[in-house]
């Protein structure tokens, strides 16, 4: 017998977790939250040096990559996805950072109404769990209670420290909180970190919301389809692990967030998408949506490399051979060491085009090196390598290529043609250069020169664009943070999917809530944006009026104090 809910949520991730949490609330709604991952309460997710061994683990991430890619060497990119409860909030390098204002200022310009700084701004203090009592961490610009943690590092490593001293030097100002409209200059990240342990949308707001009897999350589901009657979608269909077929019948909406790289997927499934690709596919057109697929966008990061000095504080001997053993040993005792680090210490942003009105280049710095080579050959056997390391990864924040997500097959265990046309654009090519050259600069000043020996990737002899362009393409990979096939904008534009409310267009009752929907990309790292899509997706669905935006002619903190003394404010601190 075909079960109903009010609202059927697809898609347990940062975004839809956030989501199914909110509409659970009053307990009015019957809700139905479908994840095709297994429960989150594993070792290897809750310790933070957990994310390097899951992410290309079939137990934990989704498995998808791209076609070969022309300026990666012809390479495919592997694009880690979490499949546990909590999504990729479960799986990822736990770092907390927003974006820049301007990256939302132009949604909201590009058609995302609703979406612009000023009114997003609230949003990410409602969802933030601000743990640092420093004022440049205070109310009103940062919030607490809400479902992403986001805390100082506990022990910040000394090559950790030396590197941002040493980007001082090299002439960018320090920056304390790169959270506050304008991420610019060298520092350390906050973290999405808790106690020594990872702290995830499944931890914070998923499994505190699990008690109330209206909310029922089925994990290691595979939805099928999304069913429609006419122009509404009515019915969302899956199947269990044991292969047996399931379908639930949501008498309000269906929520779709399944992330960039499937909730595309899962609409041309169902038949919304560019009509002649679907036939192609043979599945019949329930609605012609070209814009389903295209637009994907990801940041493409390349991962540099220093030999230290034999004395060198490193993690490198911490997490190899018998080392592994002692840290962990120390982490389960402790909650601290090596095993308690997140992805990156060390930030930097700036600007290779000074005409932007954000900067362009972000660099990620950890003390430990990888032999990357056996990385490229087999993910499974990656280890540190034997001497003191550190590492530096710039990327470009806002990508001008674009690529695509097609399907493979009219099945859906069979994952989509995924092609990301990485550095397609010659702006992007020449941005990326540049942050290899500026990280080249970082390392090579008084703070960081007296602990380096040698610069080992890439190879100190290669200095012309075109030799450090052909290294770039075949070290480059993903920043992990998949993008934009569901495009938000004016439901003029054919190329528009959601509109600024989330509807998908051509169709009643089926929202997207997820980084799909993001016109392009954020200055940064997408997980805290994505918890506000679905924080601001909640408001909508529930028809409740959006948080104050900055007011004009008032101070942007008034604005700000009043949405955090917004009743649910109190809401979600109690999830």
């Amino acid at each position: 017998m075909e079960e109903n809910f009010d609202y059927i949520v697809i898609g347990a991730g940062s975004a839809g977790g956030t989501l199914a949490a909110r509409l659970s609330e009053c307990g009015k709604y019957k809700v139905l939250l479908l994840e095709g991952g297994a429960s989150h309460k594993d070792l290897l997710v809750n310790m933070p040096s957990g994310w390097g061994q899951m992410i290309n683990s079939p137990k934990y991430s989704w498995g998808h990559e791209t076609e070969p890619e022309q300026y990666a060497a012809g390479r495919r990119i592997s694009l880690p996805r979490g499949k546990r409860l909590g999504g990729s909030s479960s799986i990822n390098g736990m770092i907390y950072v927003r974006g820049d204002k301007a990256d939302f200022d132009s949604w909201a310009a590009s058609g995302a109404k609703g979406w612009s700084y000023a009114e997003l701004q609230p949003y990410f203090a409602r969802t933030e769990d601000q743990q640092s009592d420093e004022q440049a961490f205070a109310q009103p610009m940062h919030g607490r209670g809400g479902p992403l943690t986001a805390s100082n590092l506990h022990q910040p490593h000394p090559v950790s420290l030396a590197m941002v001293n040493a980007a001082i030097q090299a002439g960018m100002p320090a920056c304390k909180d790169f959270n506050n409209g304008h991420p610019d200059g060298a520092g350390l990240f906050q973290v999405n970190l808790k106690k020594g342990q990872r702290s995830s949308v499944a931890k914070n707001a998923i499994e505190p919301a699990m008690q109330r009897k209206n909310l029922d999350v089925r994990m290691q589901v595979l939805v099928t389809r999304i069913g429609l009657e006419g122009q509404r979608a009515t019915t969302v269909h899956w199947k269990d692990k044991a292969g047996g077929s399931h379908s639930a019948r949501a008498r309000q909406e269906i929520v779709l967030c399944a992330g960039a790289l499937q909730s595309p997927q899962l609409l041309m499934l169902s038949g919304i998408g560019p009509a002649a690709h679907l036939r192609e596919m043979g599945i019949e057109v329930k609605v012609d949506l070209p814009g389903v697929g295209a637009n994907l966008q990801d940041h493409a990061i390349v991962p540099m490399s220093w030999r230290m000095k034999a004395d060198t504080p490193s993690l490198n001997k911490s997490l190899r051979g018998m080392g592994i053993g002692t840290s962990l040993l120390k982490y389960l005792l402790t909650k601290q060491g090596a095993m308690a680090m997140p992805a990156s210490e060390f930030a930097a942003w700036f600007s290779s085009d000074p005409s932007l009105p954000y900067n362009d280049i972000q660099i990620h710095g950890l003390p430990v090196t990888g032999d990357i080579e056996g990385y490229m050959q087999n993910a499974k056997n990656y280890r540190t390598e034997a001497f003191p390391g550190m590492t530096m990864a710039p990327y470009q924040v806002r990508p001008y290529s674009r690529g695509e997500l097609k399907l493979k097959s009219n099945q859906p265990e069979q994952l989509g043609s995924i092609r990301m046309n990485y550095l397609q654009d010659e702006r992007d090519r020449k941005a990326l250069i540049y942050g290899v050259r500026m990280s080249m600069k970082i390392a090579q000043q008084p703070a960081l020169a007296m602990l380096v020996e040698a610069q080992t990737r890439p190879a100190p002899k290669l200095q012309s664009d075109d030799e450090l362009l052909d290294w770039i393409s075949m070290y480059m990979g993903s920043g992990h943070h998949a993008s934009g096939s569901c495009r938000m904008g004016d439901a003029s534009d054919a190329m528009t999917v959601v509109t600024p409310d989330l509807k998908v267009r051509g169709v009643q009752g089926l929202r997207v809530a997820d980084a799909s929907v993001m016109p392009h990309l954020v200055s940064g790292n997408t997980n805290a944006a994505s918890v506000v899509i679905g924080d601001k997706a909640a408001d909508m669905v529930l028809g409740l009026a959006p948080l104050p935006a900055f007011a004009s002619g008032r101070p942007v903190a008034s604005a700000i104090s009043e949405a955090l003394q917004s009743p649910r404010v109190e809401q979600v601190a109690a999830v």
